[in-house]
């Protein structure tokens, strides 16, 4: 997952030949520096997709843990993963100014049913 999600975002905290352990820590703060999305906003976003958030800002602050869990199966983590991929492009889309900064599907997550239609 690490390396998959690492192509996308920044992980910390990996070891000296770049491997993390069962657990991994994407950093976004840097995004939060730039155009004020945060950890908080990818972890909402997260739940449009049906997941629960990860633990957010511990223990780095501006940064979300994931810790895969052996009772998912394969395609649930891909699944994941390719959520945590759209979620950088739509932070990508802020970043390049075709989304608003403050107006965006990131800033206005989670979406209920209610929003959808």
């Amino acid at each position: 997952m690490a390396n998959k999600l690492g192509e996308h975002y920044k992980i910390a905290f990996k070891g000296t030949k770049g491997r993390v352990a069962h657990e991994f820590i994407i950093d976004l703060s840097a995004y939060k520096k730039k155009i004020g999305v945060s950890e908080e906003d990818v972890a909402k976003r997260l739940m449009d997709y049906g997941f629960h958030a990860p633990t957010m800002s511990w223990p780095l602050v501006g940064g979300l843990m994931i810790e895969p869990t052996e009772s998912e199966d394969k395609r649930e983590i891909d699944r994941f993963i390719d959520a945590l991929i759209s979620i950088r492009k739509e932070i990508q889309e802020i970043e390049d100014g075709v989304a608003d900064k403050e107006n965006n599907v990131l800033k206005n997550a989670p979406h209920t049913l209610k929003h959808l239609l």
